[in-house]
């Protein structure tokens, strides 16, 4: 965890921030996330398992398939975010509101590490 408060000058936020690791958490899940995107897109292709000669087993492979692609997408949407909060962190921008440009705070970067709103900001 980064820590158990959610407010911290720019500065000890940032320390905290770096000292927790967040470059090798967004490159972990960054990771899974390529593995299960990657699986989903060999299933929907059926790489694994020939088509079924089945009618009815064709439908459900289809509807199957149709999760697995949606299951993709979101993965590599998400590996966007990370790939995107990793450039911040190289910046030494990390932390800080794309659309107001204050502090994230800590509790919402330790829920969601490649957040790029504040709380404020992503409610409106």
């Amino acid at each position: 965890p980064l820590a158990p408060t959610n407010s911290c000058s720019r500065e000890s936020c940032r320390a905290m921030i770096g000292a927790a690791g967040v470059r090798e958490t967004l490159q972990m899940r960054r990771e899974e996330l390529l593995t299960r995107a990657d699986r989903a897109r060999d299933d929907a292709a059926h790489r694994r398992q020939a088509v079924s000669q089945d009618f009815s087993e064709q439908a459900s492979e289809r509807q199957n398939d149709d999760v697995l692609r949606g299951i993709e997408s979101a993965a590599r949407a998400e590996i966007e975010q990370i790939d995107l909060a990793l450039g911040r962190l190289q910046r030494g921008e990390y932390g800080i509101c794309l659309k107001c440009g204050q502090d994230i705070g800590l509790a919402r970067l330790e829920a969601i590490p490649y957040a790029d709103r504040c709380q404020s900001c992503v409610g409106h």
